[in-house]
């Protein structure tokens, strides 16, 4: 039950993981598009190669060659510097050593014509380090590698990634003390910018060194360390090497079986991923096992095919090492004893590649050849070699010296972890101390917000009571005004001539009668604004839209004068004061008003938008027009004006001769 939860907690973990990196990618492949041209796309594109140098190669070359072209378009000189440090690594590990030297040219170029650009620098400094390590001439590599240190910068991972390849170079030049201060400087730094899979490439490399002093045990927890990182990173490159070296462990533990299971794991993935330099590494090693395992049709097998594949990469120390062994099998079989040339000239290779660990295995193998055929003298000075160096590689000094930085980086990882558990019961007694500090201040707070409640509640009943007498007020004082100025005045009109109609002998009696006719019926139509105006139904915009259209059909139907309306669906559900619905109205019954008089229009179209809190109305006519310099404004207009700037809007006036005339008014909603 517990193996299956455990299980199951992994899985959670690696799909989660998965998710995280998938989730990444979509977000890097929308930057890509929402900034196809510009830096912030192509340092996206970055982040693609990024995401996908460990897990698809063509995919990551693909955005390589994207990023290229949009740098070198937009002269951005450290973007191209990048993607031209992906490109050969990508080339180099996928045994195309034409096309890394070619974009290694290309970096350098870059870099020595602008040499004032460090990062140009820093970046041809380190791709040619790993360029030259990865074809096994480590010594060439190195002072390209440490030269980056004076780039540095202090607990970045940039820095922590430069501690680990030159960590790594020291390994290959068989330098476990320099090789292990740097893997533990690089762990270090990794774990303090929390980069998990930083910490997964130091970790393995840590088990590298241990392995290589015969410190097995020690090397396999931190093989296992890594393993766990790389898989809940879904870091398939990075498991390859892991398992090649966790083989590596179980050989030397005698555990072959499971040796076996790592080494192929590692084979099968390189194949897959096209990694020939991972598969030449985890063949050599296989081949190793089953020597040991005395299945030498096995052994041959796979050192001859990591042979091909070191010589596909152009590795002339992996070259060298798989011909030695070829001839150490052939030695353990006893099937030859002629191959004094390609033994001498292996440790020649090794030797100057500065590979003291392959030197020290080829004076035992030499030792071996010459104790067969019986040359005892050369056998023993072999011998003496042999020894000699494996005392300076692994002797007890350097034994000590390295289980005593192992020790000093656990205490200090100890320590800080005791000092950040300090700080958590810190933090959790501050936090008691404030807890305690708001139980107090909320119950005083709280006894200040019911009294606060009373007293807005109070002054809010009081200020809602003069607000509505305030706005009751108001509309009396409108609704008198209205009687006043539009019906009062339009009732002594109506005395008068009736009067005059009374008193007239003169047979124009039905004039007089006619006008009264009239302005009674203006009477009613303002009697009905006024009523349709402070009746609370008609608050949306919508119920004066109705009436738009209704007053709109009774004055311009009958003069056969088309017209629409546009737009009432965008403003329709918004609610209006009856000051601002009756203006409103008023400015557009002007408007028609004026259109269906002068304009000898025979279409109109009114626009209603909503834009930036506003509402706009626009009433456009194809008639006539007239020139505004020459035609003075009437009352009408200074009415329309008037009620705009009521409104707290403004109100303007568009027209040429032939051109017909358009009326715009602008007010805020509220």
């Amino acid at each position: 039950m517990k193996k299956a939860i455990i299980i199951c907690c992994l899985w959670i973990t690696g799909a989660f993981c998965s998710f995280a990196q998938s989730s990444r990618v979509d977000s890097l492949v929308q930057i890509v598009k929402l900034h196809p041209n510009d830096t912030i796309g192509s340092n996206a594109l970055l982040g693609l190669v990024s995401e996908f140098l460990r897990v698809d190669f063509d995919k990551a070359k693909l955005y390589a060659f994207q990023a290229i072209s949009l740098t070198d378009s937009l002269h951005h000189l450290n973007g191209l510097s990048a993607s031209y440090l992906y490109l050969v690594a990508l080339y180099q590990n996928s045994g195309r050593q034409d096309s890394a030297r070619h974009y290694l040219g290309q970096l350098q170029m870059l870099a020595e014509a602008n040499s004032s650009n460090w990062k140009l620098t820093a970046n041809y400094n380190q791709s040619a380090g790993l360029y030259y390590k990865n074809q096994g001439d480590v010594k060439k590599a190195l002072p390209y590698l440490l030269e980056n240190l004076k780039f540095a910068k202090l607990n970045s991972e940039g820095t922590a990634g430069l501690y680990l390849n030159i960590g790594n170079a020291y390994f290959n030049l068989s330098d476990y003390r320099n090789a292990m201060h740097y893997h533990l400087e690089g762990l270090v730094t990794f774990e303090k910018v929390n980069s998990l899979r930083g910490q997964s490439f130091c970790l393995q490399s840590l088990g590298n060194d241990l392995f290589h002093l015969g410190q097995f045990e020690l090397s396999k927890k931190y093989y296992q360390q890594a393993m766990k990182l790389k898989e809940q990173l879904n870091d398939k490159r990075g498991l390859i090497t892991t398992w090649s070296g966790a083989g590596d462990v179980y050989k030397e533990l005698m555990q072959y079986g499971l040796s076996e299971k790592y080494y192929l794991q590692a084979i099968a993935a390189s194949r897959e991923m096209k990694l020939p330099g991972e598969e030449m590494r985890a063949r050599f090693q296989i081949g190793l096992l089953y020597k040991r395992m005395k299945k030498f049709d096995l052994a041959r097998q796979n050192i001859d095919r990591s042979l091909v594949l070191a010589k596909q990469m152009g590795d002339s120390t992996g070259s060298a090492k798989a011909r030695s062994e070829l001839v150490g099998i052939a030695l353990v079989e006893q099937s030859q004893k002629d191959d004094e040339n390609t033994l001498v000239a292996s440790l020649k290779t090794v030797t100057e590649a500065g590979d003291r660990n392959g030197e020290m295995v080829e004076y035992g193998r030499l030792s071996e050849y010459y104790a067969l055929n019986g040359q005892y003298k050369k056998a023993f000075e072999y011998v003496k070699k042999y020894d000699q160096l494996k005392d300076e590689i692994e002797g007890v000094e350097v034994l000590l010296e390295l289980r005593e930085l192992e020790g000093q980086y656990q205490t200090e990882k100890k320590e800080r972890e005791i000092e950040l558990l300090k700080k958590d019961q810190e933090l959790q007694a501050l936090a008691l101390d404030r807890e305690r500090a708001n139980v107090t201040i909320i119950a005083v707070v709280l006894a200040s917000v019911v009294l606060t409640g009373f007293l807005l509640v109070n002054r809010y009943r009081v200020v809602a009571r003069a607000k509505r007498t305030i706005e009751m007020e108001r509309m009396r004082n409108a609704i008198a005004r209205d009687l006043h100025d539009d019906i009062g005045s339009t009732l002594s009109s109506i005395n008068i001539m009736s009067q005059l109609a009374l008193k007239e002998n003169n047979g124009h009696a039905g004039q007089y009668f006619q006008s009264i006719h009239e302005h009674s019926s203006k009477i009613m139509e303002s009697m009905s604004d006024i009523v349709w105006s402070i009746n609370p139904n008609n608050d949306s915009l919508e119920q004066v839209l109705v009436k738009m259209k209704e007053f709109a059909a009774e004055i311009l139907e009958p003069k056969g004068i088309a017209f629409s309306f546009q737009g009432i669906d965008e403003v329709k559900n918004i609610e209006l004061a009856s000051e601002k619905r009756k203006n409103v109205f008023l400015i557009f019954k002007e408007a028609i008003n004026n259109a269906a008089k002068y304009s000898n229009a025979s279409e109109i179209v009114i626009q209603v938008a909503g834009q930036n809190g506003n509402i706009i109305f626009s009433i456009s006519d194809n008639g006539n027009g007239f020139d505004p310099e020459k035609v003075k404004p009437g009352n009408g207009l200074k009415n329309m004006e008037v009620r705009a700037k009521s409104l707290l809007g403004a109100l303007s006036r568009t027209s040429a001769v032939g051109s017909g005339t358009q009326i715009s008014f602008e007010f805020p909603v509220t």
